[in-house]
């Protein structure tokens, strides 16, 4: 239940979105970003100190009750083919019956380094990995433990379709689940010239331990909003959970916007024109 549960958006990330420094005319709905909206991700880092700010929400019914996750992360493209970023994680999902009440609190804050090891050639797809260090959270919504979570992520274009594949282990406290592997697959396809794109995947999460594997299939779409900012939409169901007659379909949406702060972005001197 940790992907219906909310992500809390902080002041300073909306300050970010609007006190920024222009950059170039972006491409950014062709990005695949983690939950922005699936599970899937791609192998692309931030450009070379290029920053990016994330809100979003996620939720819908379950078979305990009604969840809402939100979640506002800051990622920067600190290095060059590294991106770093941090992220909080926050919540409420409701228990299904008033004598249980209801859960709340911060699930987790995230540190996350995604590093591109090989960029995509003719013959050869992108290759890059990723670590993400979660903390113990607050109230009755927080984890219980530390995590860490290891993934490798490969992305090959074939024309205009663009294929994401992710797999890797994950680290976990016994109360929070124990640990597993995870594996998914997307797919991902521009629509014409309306600078949007349409995506699709499923993303596994199998215990090492006792237990079924929790399997989702999501769809969705990003938008261009302007040169800057995308908006994303997406829903998406897990399988595994139908044979209990648990439908839980989940419902994502989320903005993303790229800015520069100034000072940390170098401009190259122009030097004044010579006069003959």
């Amino acid at each position: 239940m940790k992907h219906l549960a909310p992500r809390l958006v902080a002041g300073a990330a909306i300050s970010l979105l609007v006190h920024s420094a222009p950059l170039a005319a972006q491409e950014d709905f062709m990005s695949a970003d983690l939950e922005r909206p699936l599970l899937v991700e791609d192998a692309f880092p931030l450009k070379f100190r290029e920053w990016e700010v994330e809100l979003g929400l996620r939720g819908g019914p379950a078979e305990t009750g009604s969840g809402l996750l939100g979640i506002a992360e800051l990622k920067s493209g600190l290095f060059l083919n590294g991106e770093v970023g941090l992220e909080i994680e926050a919540g409420v999902q409701g228990s299904g019956s008033e004598a249980n009440g209801s859960l709340s609190g911060i699930e987790t804050v995230n540190a996350s380094l995604l590093y591109g090891m090989s960029r995509e050639t003719w013959g050869w797809p992108a290759f890059a990995g990723r670590v993400d260090v979660s903390s113990p959270g607050t109230g009755s919504f927080g984890r219980e433990s530390w995590g860490v979570q290891f993934k490798g992520i490969a992305t090959r274009s074939l024309g205009r379709l663009r294929l994401h594949v992710n797999g890797g282990y994950a680290v976990m406290g016994t109360d929070d689940g124990g640990d597993f592997w995870l594996v998914g697959a997307a797919l991902q396809y521009p629509i014409g010239l309306f600078s949007k794109a349409i995506l699709g995947d499923i993303f596994a999460e199998i215990p090492t331990g006792e237990g079924r594997a929790r399997v989702w299939v999501e769809f969705g779409t990003r938008w261009q909003l302007a040169n800057r900012s995308v908006l994303d939409f997406g829903v998406a169901t897990r399988l595994d959970e139908w044979e209990a007659g648990n439908a839980n379909v989940q419902f994502v949406i989320g903005i993303s916007r790229i800015f520069g702060i100034p000072g940390l972005v170098r401009v190259p001197p122009v030097s004044a024109p010579r006069i003959n």
